[in-house]
């Protein structure tokens, strides 16, 4: 089994970048918003690095679990998941506004 520790570390990872990811989403989202597309662009780009860190850490807990090597799961890792679940949303939803806001103000 996984020392306590080590599952403590990779949930705080996930809701780390998650946070830092869903940050950034809706970041992109209030320069849209405001018709700077290029700095929503870039906070979008910002996003899915820190959404790909948070997916490799989500990758290896799921991998430990596989391998039987997560004894339960407690409040920090269901914490976890929610951060990460969340992060997803937010970066899919963003991306897709900030598009709606380019054509609506393209016309």
């Amino acid at each position: 089994m996984i020392q306590d520790e080590g599952l403590q570390e990779i949930a705080m990872t996930i809701i780390a970048n998650a946070g830092a990811s869903k940050g950034a989403s809706f970041g992109a989202l209030e320069e849209a918003r405001a018709g700077r597309y290029d700095e929503a662009e870039v906070l979008l780009k910002e996003s899915d690095a820190a959404l790909s860190e948070a997916q490799r850490s989500h990758r290896e807990l799921l991998q430990l679990d596989a391998l039987g090597k997560v004894p339960q799961v407690d409040i920090l890792l269901s914490h976890c998941q929610d951060h990460f679940m969340m992060a997803t949303l937010a970066r899919d939803l963003v991306t897709e506004l900030v598009r709606m806001y380019r054509l609506i103000n393209s016309k």
